[in-house]
């Protein structure tokens, strides 16, 4: 099992019902659903890409309007909140396509901004190498080893830690686990923020699958798989460039109403 990002393309219609107009686009390629085999896309999805940079950038002075799409909640239940001109989707005339990497910067911001935050409200953590090295002077310093029910949980169980891992805006970096026992960057990184943002954003923009209103799913190299075709037989040849331009480039030239969307798929 692996998972995807498609960007789903929404008519301005689906505005007053975002999820139901998803469902409706979603539907075809669902493979619990009753579609064919070969065009069965996803069994789980969400909205995502607010919280962790891989959405879009908002244009500036609409940080707050009401029309923007941000992140469903986690699995668990715990919101992830978009990150500060950051969002998951809206109409593409408040989405920001003229410096595709933005949307990463402004999530890494994000990142070194909560752990200064958090940094002045909680006492300070011990680094990961302290852990690592007590464990290997002393196999039986952790009940479990150096795993995540032994070193690791005493190492996340840290105030400090434990409220910056489990935020949304950590964006997942480092690996405290065995065996790579690799510290969030942030933690100790000795350069400023500017230069943070710089090593830790993403260097290419995303390039996700794209979903157009046209029904057709246009996976990253350019194959397309139609909503109302079996696959095998589908006698249609997907609309748009002959060259598949990418997902950024496909969705800045596209109406400034039209609802975009990133959702991340499990298949």
């Amino acid at each position: 099992m692996a998972g995807l990002t498609v960007t789903v393309c929404l008519p301005p219609g689906g505005a007053d019902d975002i999820e139901g107009a998803l469902a409706a686009a979603l539907a075809p390629f669902d493979q619990n659903g009753d579609n064919p085999l070969g065009r069965g896309m996803w069994d789980s999805r969400r909205i995502l890409g607010g919280s962790n940079g891989r959405g879009f950038a908002v244009v500036r002075g609409y940080g707050d309007d009401p029309r923007l799409v941000h992140d469903e909640p986690r699995y668990d239940g715990t919101p992830a909140p978009s990150a500060p001109g950051v969002c998951a989707g809206g109409p593409r005339a408040l989405l920001d396509f003229s410096r595709p990497q933005a949307a990463s910067e402004r999530a890494t911001a994000a990142s070194w901004d909560l752990w200064q935050r958090l940094s002045a409200v909680h006492p300070p953590a011990l680094p990961l190498k302290v852990f690592v090295e007590r464990w290997r002077n002393d196999p039986d310093a952790f009940p479990g080893g150096p795993w995540d029910d032994g070193m690791v949980a005493a190492y996340r169980a840290q105030p400090l830690i434990k409220a910056y891992l489990d935020h949304p805006w950590s964006l997942g970096l480092g690996f405290p686990g065995s065996p790579f026992h690799t510290e969030h960057p942030v933690i100790g990184f000795s350069h400023s923020r500017a230069d943070y943002i710089r090593e830790l954003s993403w260097k290419l923009p995303p390039d996700t699958d794209v979903l157009t209103l046209d029904g057709w799913w246009r996976e990253s190299d350019g194959s397309a798989v139609h909503a109302s075709c079996d696959p095998e037989s589908c006698p249609h040849d997907p609309l748009g460039p002959a060259v598949w331009p990418g997902s950024e480039a496909y969705l800045s030239q596209l109406p400034r109403a039209t609802i975009l969307v990133r959702v991340h798929c499990h298949c």
